[in-house]
């Protein structure tokens, strides 16, 4: 007595209409340009109306990259589907019978230089490209266990984990002989992204030393490494800020500080190392020093003779002091100031001297001074790094990755498989082999200027702009913001007095509904498009690749 179940013996191949076409021996890929694409499918199946340039022409034209074609996506207009033929594995190959059929799919795999990847998901939750497996098993891990007798089915829709799948649907029809076929057929899908769970292993450690090389130059010593030649520990470095007046790299190390890390607001625990630093950097009383000490400096052997001479303030209170403020914070405003300066003066290199620092409170300006050793410096220009690292790794896990991409050796291919009933009622899962998967292709980019297609806009004419109301794109305006739209008045010129003082109409909770013609908006839109085109035209001589103007004939 034998336990086995009795398989029915089932293949996958390419469907009936490629059998005759020389060298065509894989899974039909097709290409359909308007979204009725399902339906024309089955139509062109029934008529047998295979010489279309869906089922083959398409993919020389699409050949515009290398030898295999781009498939576009649906932002393109262009839509794929996938088909391949299921047959008993006997003698005259006879269709299997849908009945048998318990379920079929395929799935997509990235082949090229590095090896066969699949697109992994965990708990509905995309991995992204993982290796493929070697053996012929089932992609999906809970029914995988069940089958293997590790796990008992669970009621209800467990989330997927393993493979991602998509289906394949039943199609039975017959050819020209009346012979009867049962095909797969599925819409390939050409979209989706991931997030990156362990962005640590993801980045290129040689790159990464690159960026951090890159932002280390961006600041001057002794905050980063720019002007190399200079990288000498001089007196006046450990005076960042000489009786309220920043230095140029004091300035660059807290504009950085404030407007990319917001170090000092409340909630941010990524800059605790830094604020640790800030606060063992204390602000002194510099007139008050004795004659021996200034002409001394600041060094690590005299630094407790300094302390007597300390104000109660560090950096790091005076930074937390200024982010209390919230949107009057005095040092944002400062900076805004100084960046104003440093323009007018065509760089930071022309300024002689920044304006003293604003006092936390708002009120008046700092006097003191602020002090540092050397190795206080190092110590800043470590923890800077370490943040940039923190700051970018966490960008990573934020920023969502396409599935496809398009490099030189991004390659893809589907693989169809079905699962059907053995004799003895249980299930098997048979896979396509070399000969029944699709041809290999690329997949376009979004702005791929060979994958996109005409898109029509309807410009209104000048008479359609004082027809009828204001119908179209209304917008909920916040009384605040309505009082600010109100005040602008080009031929006035607009300035800081545009601003509107306080919120007036906050308290007594109106809000306004603006709607504008839906004419007025589209001509707007393309006048400003040509002005900016035609600016940009001046440096970059791009007009002839961004606008095509040919005339046409109205339609009737």
């Amino acid at each position: 007595m034998t336990l086995s179940p009795r398989l029915h013996p089932v293949r996958i191949k390419p469907p009936f209409y490629q059998g005759s076409r020389a060298g065509e021996s894989h899974c039909g890929l097709h290409r359909y340009l308007d979204t009725e694409f399902v339906n024309r499918f089955k139509r062109d199946i029934l008529k047998s109306e295979f010489h279309l340039p869906q089922f083959e022409a398409w993919r020389t034209d699409e050949r515009h990259v290398g030898q295999e074609p781009v498939l576009r996506l649906p932002l393109h207009r262009a839509f794929h589907l996938v088909c391949c033929e299921v047959v008993c594995d006997r003698l005259g190959h006879p269709a299997l019978d849908p009945r048998k059929i318990t379920s079929a799919g395929f799935v997509i795999r990235k082949v090229g230089d590095g090896g066969e990847k699949s697109w992994e998901l965990e708990e509905g939750e995309a991995l992204g490209w993982r290796d493929a497996p070697t053996q012929l098993r089932d992609p999906d891990i809970h029914r995988r266990l069940c089958a293997s007798g590790v796990l008992r089915k669970r009621s209800g829709e467990p989330a997927y984990s393993g493979e991602e799948v998509h289906p394949l649907h039943i199609l039975k029809t017959t050819d020209a002989a009346g012979k009867i076929h049962t095909l797969l057929y599925g819409y390939l899908p050409l979209g989706g992204f991931y997030y990156e769970r362990n962005p640590q292993e993801s980045i290129d450690e040689k790159s990464w030393e690159t960026t951090q090389s890159h932002a280390a130059a961006s600041l001057p010593w002794p905050f980063g490494s720019r002007d190399s030649q200079k990288q000498k520990w001089l007196k006046e470095h450990g005076v960042p800020v000489d009786r309220g007046r920043p230095s140029k790299a004091m300035f660059e190390l807290l504009r950085l500080l404030v407007t990319r890390y917001h170090v000092g607001e409340a909630g941010i625990d990524a800059n605790e190392q830094l604020e640790r630093i800030g606060t063992e950097l204390w602000f002194h009383n510099l007139p008050a020093l004795p004659a021996s000490l200034r002409d001394a400096g600041y060094t690590a052997n005299n630094k407790a003779l300094f302390a007597a001479y300390r104000t109660t303030s560090t950096l790091a209170d005076y930074l937390k002091s200024c982010f209390e403020k919230r949107d009057g914070n005095p040092l944002v405003k400062w900076i805004a100031e100084q960046e104003k300066r440093i323009s007018e003066a065509n760089g930071i290199e022309n300024i002689g001297q920044f304006d003293p620092l604003p006092a936390s409170d708002g009120e008046g300006t700092l006097s003191h001074s602020l002090l540092m050793l050397e190795d206080d410096a190092q110590e800043i220009r470590v923890a800077l790094g370490q943040r940039l690292r923190h700051q970018t790794l966490a960008q990573v896990r934020e920023i969502p990755l396409p599935k496809f991409t398009q490099g030189a050796n991004d390659l893809y291919q589907v693989v169809p498989f079905v699962r059907s009933q053995t004799d003895d009622g249980k299930e098997q899962i048979q896979w396509a082999d070399a000969n029944a998967r699709t041809i290999r292709f690329r997949v376009a980019a979004p702005f791929d200027p060979e994958a996109s297609r005409p898109s029509l806009i309807q410009i209104p004419s000048l008479s359609d702009l004082r027809r009828g109301l204001a119908k179209g794109a209304a917008m909920i305006t916040p009384s605040d913001t309505f009082n600010l739209l109100s005040r602008l008045k080009p031929e006035k010129g607009i300035g800081p007095d545009t601003v509107p003082k306080g919120e007036p109409g906050r308290d007594l909770g109106i809000q306004w509904i603006c709607s504008f013609s839906l004419p007025v908006v589209t001509l707007i839109a393309m006048i400003l498009l040509m002005i900016m085109i035609s600016l940009l035209n001046i440096v970059f001589f791009w007009l002839p690749w961004v606008r095509i103007c040919l005339p046409f004939p109205k339609m009737k």
